[in-house]
């Protein structure tokens, strides 16, 4: 017959659980976020890290020509899961100098148009959707709880039905 655990390990389980489960998770939105960025140059879409510190943009694109050919498209790397503390942060950001442009929050350090500007020139762009806001499409829709949700189950979670928030609300 097995023995049952003293409850006094529960805190310490529960917590080891929700470490592996956030670990699990922010691997899961950093493939995605890979997967649906823009891969014109191949800097930004293979720029995504997660740390335990804010990530600071500051890789120079791959090539400064906006007219140059596209790369090939690479296939997302899933990053191996960091597991750190429940008391420290942990971020997932994007190396590339450019990175508020691709999210359409600040003007092109190389020709001072913001990221929309493309989509109004017809220019081949690349992020899944193919929309200036492909990034709050992502964050706005339940994409970015379906990756939560799902590096949670990877380390053993199983809920009984997928929670989402509503507009209006918080976490």
């Amino acid at each position: 017959m097995r023995r049952a655990k003293d409850l006094k390990h529960l805190p310490n389980d529960l917590a080891g659980l929700i470490v592996k489960g956030r670990a699990e998770a922010a691997s899961e939105i950093h493939f995605s976020l890979q997967n649906r960025s823009p891969w014109f140059t191949g800097t930004f879409n293979t720029a995504w890290q997660i740390k335990g510190a804010p990530v600071i943009p500051s890789i120079p694109r791959k090539d400064n020509n906006i007219d140059a050919q596209k790369t090939s498209r690479k296939a997302p790397k899933r990053q191996k899961p960091i597991y750190t503390s429940l008391v420290k942060m942990l971020y997932i950001g994007n190396k590339a100098e450019y990175a508020g442009f691709v999210i359409n929050a600040m003007v092109s350090p190389y020709d001072g148009k913001m990221y929309e500007d493309l989509f109004a020139e017809n220019r081949k762009t690349t992020p899944k959707p193919n929309v200036p806001f492909w990034y709050y499409v992502y964050l706005q829709n339940n994409f970015l709880e379906k990756d939560i949700n799902k590096g949670f189950q990877m380390a053993g979670f199983k809920p009984k039905r997928n929670y989402t928030m509503h507009k209006g609300t918080s976490a």
